[in-house]
């Protein structure tokens, strides 16, 4: 029956081949074409050849009432391979004039027209680029026409269902005290926290940002995330239930990376007591060019070579030095240069025994150059923060979830659950 299938096929396509002169890409396309056109027809047939939702004469309504059958009702679907009419059952509620298609819900068929296989691909373009570009490459690669504002919306619905999977798990966590099940045993586990911010219509706001990162048994590096719009407190919660996941109670050794901003410290404190608490090198050495600059100007020979010197010093694990330095040159510089200088001093006074970077290295411990710093770019910023983006917060939150949830592996744990449909 195959071959026979294909022979139809062959035979339809054969004034085709005939035009194109055996042009590989123009057969491949008219071929496409062609299979777009049956997957329609035959899905129409399949759907429609079912009682779609038909329960019997009557079903149970959410008021207590009974809903009667009233007919078999058409709905327009946007499928893969285009617009489709299916009929499914539809029943009415005299007492409280609900309505209710049980078929739309078993299927994942939402409010929106599209149906949960197009509503993916939608979903997972819009994981990384704008939804003006989601939908012209819908377009392209399926031929589908699907406009920006469906995109949006259906992101919306989709991520919010994410969102509130994670909101949920901390509420049953805080219930019931039931840890997640390790997915890995890492022999060390990098926990690393920071934040960045979005640009919403009342300005810009903090987006708290985790990367949990290990070594496979491959020795190949895997990575979670977590992005929350939550305050400290709340966020480190979901940063322990996810390194909890990746292997945290089973972890031989556990570090920690940080710019040593008080709440960091609360939520290390908190919940990774154990761990070797590095700040990250990518801020360190910042904050060394920031004073340079204050101090000689941005772009100038002097600052380069400033900077440099101490930043090598602190790269060898000489903050003694360093720190003597710099209250040397406080005594000599007035104003502006003069407070950037004790700001330094300060920020590696406190952060001395974090910084330690020759005795990290030494143990092979990742000191965070730029793991932090490129996490917040990575979740965050390559998608919230794209030229001209100005979000709501429903949608900021909603389209950050879809993100992590294709970042982190879950992608068909969430599409499983038809997300259109909760």
């Amino acid at each position: 029956m195959y071959e026979e299938i294909l022979d139809q096929m062959q035979e339809l396509l054969k004034d085709e081949v005939k035009n194109f002169g055996g042009d590989f890409g123009e057969l491949e396309q008219a071929v496409m074409a062609m299979m777009m056109s049956f997957g329609k027809g035959l899905l129409k047939r399949l759907v429609n050849k079912n009682l779609n939702g038909y329960k019997g004469s009557s079903i149970s309504c959410e008021c207590d009432s009974s809903m009667k059958f009233v007919q078999h009702r058409p709905r327009n679907i946007h499928s893969l391979f285009g617009w489709i009419q299916i009929k499914r059952a539809y029943y009415h509620c005299r007492d409280c004039g609900a309505g209710l298609a049980p078929y739309d819900k078993s299927s994942g068929l939402g409010s929106e027209q599209l149906s949960p296989g197009l509503a993916k691909v939608c979903c997972l373009l819009a994981v990384d680029d704008s939804f003006a570009q989601t939908s012209r490459k819908l377009e392209e690669l399926l031929g589908q026409k699907v406009s920006e504002r469906t995109v949006e919306r259906v992101v919306h619905q989709v991520g919010s269902v994410a969102l509130g999977w994670q909101t949920r798990e901390l509420v049953s966590f805080f219930q019931e005290r039931k840890v997640p099940k390790a997915e890995a045993e890492p022999e060390r586990l990098y926990v690393a926290v920071d934040g960045t911010t979005a640009h919403e219509t009342d300005g810009w706001h903090e987006v708290k940002v985790g990367s949990i990162y290990w070594e496979d048994e491959r020795f190949e590096k895997q990575k979670r995330y977590v992005g929350r719009f939550d305050k400290s407190k709340t966020f480190g919660w979901h940063v322990w239930l996810e390194a909890c996941r990746c292997g945290l109670r089973e972890a031989d050794e556990v570090v920690f990376l940080g710019d040593g901003a008080p709440w960091i410290r609360n939520e290390r404190r908190r919940h990774f007591g154990r761990s070797t608490f590095i700040i990250d090198w990518y801020h360190a050495s910042e904050h060394i060019w920031d004073c340079g600059k204050v101090i000689f100007g941005e772009g100038i020979e002097a600052t380069e070579k400033w900077s440099k010197e101490r930043e090598s010093w602190l790269w060898d694990g000489q903050t003694r030095k360093l720190l003597n330095d710099l209250q040397k040159q406080h005594k000599q510089h007035r104003g502006r240069k003069r407070e950037e200088l004790a700001k330094l001093h300060n920020y590696i006074r406190d952060n001395e025994q974090e910084m330690r970077y020759d005795v990290f290295r030494a143990k092979g411990y990742d000191i965070g150059s730029g793991a932090v710093e490129g996490a917040c770019k990575h979740v965050v910023g390559k998608r919230l923060k794209q030229s001209g983006m100005i979000w709501s917060r429903t949608g900021c939150s909603a389209t950050l979830a879809l993100r992590l949830c294709w970042l982190n592996k879950s992608w068909d744990h969430l599409c499983s659950g038809k997300p259109l449909a909760a």
